[in-house]
């Protein structure tokens, strides 16, 4: 009768055991379950995140001093600097540049071939690319400006251009 105590006594704890071992199985299943579904909505917020920032760098690159055309207006770059950068003078700035390549293009008046600057009447400044693969580009309209001296008067010519910002894409 004391035997069967025994085995019957290590019957339970055998089975509290295997009962404890499910429960706590069970758990870590549910806790994977939400840690996935968590990592989800973190992928998603990552590439929000990205694009509010590209989009934010378009008007903040566009603004920078080593770029704008006059301080009081916003969205305006100076084509002599543009000139200027264009010629691997951007390459300087890597660690300056927030985002993987920055470009602009003169779209009005319409050219019939793109130009690389810096060259003879042309029409498209490489500022920066640091010659990532995989990037995704956001682009905002500017005006691209200098000052021009003719018959005696100077004044400020301008061209619509457009920034274009790439940055690194996950």
């Amino acid at each position: 009768m004391g035997l069967r105590k025994i085995k019957r006594g290590q019957m339970q704890i055998q089975q509290m055991a295997f009962m404890i071992l499910a429960v706590f199985l069970f758990f870590i299943l549910v806790g994977l379950f939400f840690l996935g579904i968590q990592f989800r909505d973190i992928k998603k917020n990552v590439a929000q995140l990205q694009t509010e920032q590209a989009i934010s760098s378009l008007k903040v690159i566009a603004d920078m001093p080593e770029l704008s055309y006059n301080s009081r207006e916003s969205l305006s770059l100076d084509e002599d600097k543009l000139i200027i950068m264009s010629g691997n003078l951007g390459s300087y700035y890597s660690e300056f540049w927030p985002v993987a390549s920055v470009k602009v293009y003169k779209i009005y008046p319409k050219f019939d071939e793109q130009i690389k600057c810096p060259a003879l009447n042309c029409n498209y400044f490489e500022v920066y690319d640091n010659r990532q693969e995989n990037t995704r580009t956001y682009s905002t309209y500017v005006s691209i400006c200098k000052k021009i001296k003719e018959t005696g008067y100077v004044y400020d010519k301008c061209e619509v251009g457009k920034l274009v910002v790439g940055v690194i894409s996950t």
